[in-house]
């Protein structure tokens, strides 16, 4: 009796298991996220040397401090999008992926348009705890982005290889 309720509790349950290979994913989706943000930061630094609408960066840049901000808000904004498209039906998937590229959209040309971040020092020299706040929530925020785009393309790839084995064992099960 006892040894039966030992490899009882031994034997993950399926929603247990569930969430331990989400946790793991979401690990490695970090783990990933770290390995690719150097290269992920010269993408960036290719995008901002892109052409620019004079007027679009003229007023982000009378108002920096907003503009910063801002870009923390439309960086968070594409991948809580992306999080958020996987609890939803695939119905809806053409719609959620136009919503993430028009948000990428904007957040890229907001990013190209503002005023550089490490400009803060220059430009508010009183503020060097903020301004070294700001560049370590840049960074961190593009990390913790990267991640979840990795993240959405693990879910979205298991997900797919699930569905495949499924149409697999569904052709081998129907009877000819």
């Amino acid at each position: 009796m006892h040894a039966s309720s030992t490899l009882q509790h031994s034997i993950l349950h399926p929603s247990q298991r569930s969430k331990n290979l989400l946790l793991a994913v979401a690990l490695a989706s970090l783990a990933i996220a770290g390995f690719v943000l150097p290269f992920v930061w010269n993408v960036l630094a290719f995008i901002d040397a892109m052409p620019k609408m004079a007027w679009l960066q003229q007023l982000l840049h009378s108002v920096p401090v907003a503009s910063w901000l801002l870009m923390f808000a439309w960086g968070a904004a594409i991948p809580l999008m992306l999080l958020f498209a996987l609890h939803q039906s695939p119905r809806h998937r053409v719609r959620n992926g136009i919503f993430v590229a028009v948000l990428m959209f904007i957040a890229i040309t907001w990013y190209v348009h503002m005023p550089a971040a490490y400009r803060c020092d220059a430009m508010y020299p009183q503020a060097e705890l903020a301004c070294s706040a700001l560049k370590w929530g840049f960074s961190t925020s593009l990390g913790l982005a990267t991640a979840a785009y990795v993240f959405a393309i693990f879910v979205v790839a298991f997900s797919s290889v699930g569905l495949l084995a499924q149409c697999i064992e569904d052709k081998s099960s129907t009877p000819r």
